[in-house]
C-alpha cells in the first residue's frame, strides 16, 4: 500500500507539473495571438488616396530624317505645326481609397485633378480610349487639362491620348505634371513608364498590397521569435509519457513481473516480454487482479490547454513562415 501510495503521490505531481505546462503552452500562444492583433493595429497602414499619372508612349509624330538638303512641313486638322507629339497617358487610382469628385462627401479641393504640359506647348487634341469608371478629361487652358469624375475606386483607370504641338525643339519630351495638390490628404504621383530601366528584384511580399504584405511581415517576425520556444514546449510535451511510464515501472515493475508470472492460463515467455515493455497492452481482463491502477500512455498533447496551443502555434509557424519564405525570395 505504501508503494502504491508513493506512485500515485509522484503521478499526481508529475499531472500537476505538466499541467502548469500546458496551462502556460496556452498562455504563450494566447500572448503570441494579442501581440500580432495589436502589431497589425498599430503598424497597419492606414488607406491612402492617391492617383497614378503614368505616361505610357511619347512619340514624336514630326520627326523626318537630318538631311541637310531635305525641307518640309507638317499639318494638323488644317493647321501648320513645327513639332507634333502624341502622349499616352493613363489615370490610375494606385492608393487605397476611393477618391470622391462631387457631392458632400468629395476629397478633392476643386471639380476635378489638374495636370500640365510644359509652358511653350498647347494641347491639339485629346482622345479618350477606355476607362473602367466613369470620367472625363477636359482641356481647361492652352497647357492646361482635368480629368473630372464622381467617383474613382482604387485600381479604375483612364486612358487617354494627348496631341501636343511647340513652336520650337524641346529640350525634354513633353509629360504632364501636377501644378497643385487637389487630393485632400492625398497625392498625384507622375510615372513615366517609357523609361526603360532595368527592373528592381524585390522581395514576393512587398509585390502583394500594402495590407496583406504588412500583416504577413508581422506574422512572420513573431513567428520566427516563437520557433526556439515551440521546440522546447514541444520537446518537453514529446517526453511526457516515456516520464511517466519510468516512473511507473521505477514503482511497479519487480511486483508486475511477478503477477504476469501467476497469471492463469499461463503467459507465453514473448507475451511477458512484451507486457514488461509495454504495461499499458495488458488487458483490462487481466489488470483487475494486479493491485494498482493501470498505467495509460498518453500523447503529449494531454490538455485542452496543450491543444489550444497547438493549434495556435502551428498556424503561426504555417504562416510565418510562408511569409518568411516571401520575404527571402526576390523576383
Amino acid at each position: 500500500m505504501a508503494e502504491r501510495g508513493t506512485f500515485e503521490t509522484t503521478e499526481k505531481r508529475i499531472r500537476t507539473a505538466y499541467s502548469k505546462l500546458g496551462m502556460a503552452s496556452m498562455i504563450v500562444g494566447l500572448i503570441a495571438l494579442l501581440a500580432t492583433i495589436v502589431s497589425v493595429v498599430i503598424l497597419l497602414p492606414a488607406e491612402k488616396a492617391e492617383v497614378a499619372d503614368q505616361v505610357l508612349s511619347n512619340d514624336e509624330l514630326t520627326m523626318y530624317p537630318a538631311v541637310a538638303e531635305l525641307k518640309g512641313y507638317f499639318t494638323y486638322a488644317d493647321e501648320e505645326v513645327a513639332h507634333l507629339w502624341k502622349v499616352r497617358v493613363k489615370f490610375v487610382n494606385s492608393g487605397d481609397k476611393t477618391v470622391i469628385g462631387m457631392g458632400n462627401q468629395k476629397n478633392i479641393l476643386g471639380e476635378g485633378l489638374n495636370f500640365v504640359f510644359p509652358d511653350d506647348t498647347r494641347i491639339l487634341k485629346i482622345e479618350e480610349e477606355s476607362e473602367t469608371f466613369e470620367s472625363n478629361v477636359e482641356q481647361m487652358e492652352q497647357n492646361h487639362f482635368q480629368i473630372q469624375f464622381s467617383q474613382w475606386r482604387s485600381g479604375e483607370y483612364s486612358i487617354a491620348s494627348f496631341y501636343i504641338a511647340s513652336e520650337k525643339s524641346l529640350e525634354a519630351v513633353p509629360c504632364p505634371s501636377v501644378p497643385t495638390r487637389d487630393i485632400i490628404d492625398g497625392d498625384v504621383i507622375i510615372q513615366d513608364l517609357t523609361e526603360r530601366e532595368p527592373r528592381e528584384r524585390v522581395a514576393i511580399i512587398d509585390r502583394l498590397p500594402r495590407t496583406i504584405s504588412t500583416i504577413g511581415k508581422i506574422i512572420g517576425v513573431i513567428s520566427a521569435a516563437l520557433i526556439p520556444l515551440i521546440f522546447i514546449i514541444m520537446a518537453i510535451s514529446g517526453w511526457k509519457p516515456a516520464l511517466r511510464l519510468d516512473n511507473w515501472k521505477k514503482q511497479h515493475l519487480s511486483s508486475f513481473s511477478k503477477y504476469l508470472d501467476q497469471i492463469q492460463p499461463a503467459l507465453s515467455e514473448q507475451e511477458k516480454k512484451i507486457f514488461r515493455k509495454k504495461p499499458h497492452t495488458l488487458p483490462d481482463t487481466l489488470w483487475a487482479g494486479f493491485g494498482s491502477e493501470k498505467v495509460s500512455q498518453v500523447s503529449g498533447l494531454e490538455s485542452r490547454g496543450d491543444c489550444i496551443a497547438f493549434i495556435i502555434i502551428s498556424c503561426f509557424l504555417l504562416f510565418g513562415l510562408i511569409s518568411l519564405i516571401l520575404m527571402l525570395i526576390p523576383v
